[in-house]
């Protein structure tokens, strides 16, 4: 009777407890959950936040702020370099277009996500589609400036004609905005790498008729030196070894030396071309970069700066 009276007892006190904790167990709000999310994205821990906006679309699904985390999670997408999966996060919000401010932000972001992804070509189209639909001056003008910027990268790349593009959007840029993406600067820069004096690869290729002479027309005399000298000396081992009546041994110098000619060839008129590329990049990089932000929850825009070195 002790014994049962002892077990039904400890089974009530038992139950008291785990009532008491049940009923003072932490329940998460909803602006618990966004703001522990937001603390974590402006803390730049990006893999936990994605993490926690996740949770939160999963657990409230129709809260008025469930687009605003949608396009977080493609933040946090984007600054952990999945840039593919970023881009279908912001195609999504462009789609639904229920925010003027976060489609804004979606189109440029997925544009430097596909850049990310080495696809200027799509990077353009997203801002061009953009560019038919908006009627905001300021939007327009970044969309300009984006567009700039890409040419501006391709031309980095060799691409010489990008600078004319580049040009033209800049132009573009209305007047009151010029001084807030410095695009009189940009203009001037821009014309100074147009106007640049280059090296012309068909007379670098001419010139390497006499090996190393591309070369030297590119200023790179020890490559000069190296390949005239080792042309030159095949070409004189293989005459030798005909004149000795070994044939054989001097068809395969010559064998050897028609490769070592026909690169010499190919790399003067390949140093003309890296030549003005690098004048090019040279006067590029003097740049000022700008990157325009905007704030789809407080609705305002700043700009960032940035001196490269």
């Amino acid at each position: 009777m002790r014994v049962f009276s002892l077990y039904v007892l400890t089974v009530f006190c038992f139950s008291g407890v785990c009532s008491s904790a049940f009923s003072e167990s932490l329940v998460i709000t909803h602006d618990m959950q966004y703001e522990y999310a937001s603390l974590l994205l402006d803390e730049k821990d990006y893999e936990t936040a994605l993490v926690e906006f996740k949770r939160f679309v999963h657990f409230f699904p129709e809260s008025a702020q469930k687009q605003t985390a949608q396009f977080k999670i493609g933040q946090c997408l984007f600054y952990t370099g999945k840039y593919h999966e970023a881009a279908q996060i912001f195609n999504q919000i462009i789609l639904a277009d229920t925010d003027p401010a976060l489609v804004s932000q979606s189109v440029f972001f997925q544009s430097r996500a596909f850049m990310h992804q080495n696809n200027p070509g799509y990077a353009q189209v997203v801002l061009h589609n953009y560019l038919k639909l908006t009627r905001d001056t300021a939007i327009k003008d970044q969309i300009y400036f984006n567009l700039a910027m890409i040419q501006i990268s391709e031309a980095r790349k060799g691409k010489s004609e990008a600078l004319d593009q580049a040009l033209e959007y800049l132009e573009k840029i209305s007047p009151e905005n010029m001084p807030s993406y410095a695009a009189d600067t940009r203009i001037d820069m821009v014309k100074k790498a147009k106007q640049i004096p280059q090296k012309n690869p068909t007379l670098a290729g001419v010139l390497s008729i006499i090996p190393g002479g591309g070369f030297a027309y590119c200023g790179r005399y020890k490559d000069a030196a190296v390949t005239f000298l080792l042309n030159v000396g095949l070409m004189v081992a293989a005459f030798q070894a005909w004149e000795n009546d070994n044939e054989a041994l001097a068809g395969v110098i010559g064998f050897v030396e028609t490769g070592f000619y026909s690169a010499n060839i190919y790399g003067g008129v390949s140093s003309a071309h890296k030549y003005n590329r690098a004048q090019v990049i040279r006067i590029l990089n003097q740049e000022v970069h700008i990157q325009p932000k905007i704030d789809p929850e407080k609705k305002g825009a700043s700009l960032t700066l940035n001196f490269p070195f």
